[in-house]
């Protein structure tokens, strides 16, 4: 589809317990040059897939907390994951595990996942925060990009906040 290809950051590998999904990163909003740092600094998790090994409750105050560090200009940023795969049988086979794999699961336990990331150059670490679809993931998509909401819906999506600690 036309509408998800632009805005693009980079590309990667999610993982959730023994699930792994190829994502294409778009940028949405909040601060790009956070981005760009953030990005380039997941190789700083070692070689493979980027581990989601913590989960934050969907709970209003675990809510607050991320739109707290959102009004802090420079310190956060918004990425749309969306399966990636260059044929489409695999893009199927991405858009299949994403969905299953990942946004079930968060959303069967009404959680976000979480990937704590250190920059050995940068006094502040970057946590990412990764939405399933939710009440918080389509009301910053309707605020920051209303036009990929509704072709975002059906491959399915994550919705990621970066923020500074």
């Amino acid at each position: 589809k036309q509408w998800y290809q632009r805005r693009v950051r980079g590309t990667g590998t999610i993982a959730l317990k023994n699930d792994t999904a190829n994502v294409q990163l778009h940028f949405l909003s909040g601060s790009s040059t956070l981005a760009e740092g953030a990005i380039g600094a997941l190789p700083n998790l070692g070689p493979g897939p980027m581990r989601i090994a913590q989960r934050m409750r969907l709970e209003p105050n675990q809510i607050e907390g991320v739109q707290k560090r959102m009004q802090h200009e420079g310190h956060w940023c918004m990425l749309l994951a969306l399966p990636h795969c260059t044929d489409p049988v695999s893009l199927s086979t991405q858009t299949t595990v994403l969905q299953q794999g990942f946004i079930s699961y968060l959303d069967s336990k009404q959680a976000a996942g979480i990937i704590n990331l250190s920059v050995p150059e940068q006094t502040s670490p970057y946590v990412l925060h990764i939405f399933p679809p939710c009440e918080f993931t389509r009301v910053n998509m309707k605020r920051f990009c209303p036009e990929l909401m509704e072709g975002a819906g059906d491959c399915g999506y994550l919705l990621i906040v970066i923020a500074t600690v």
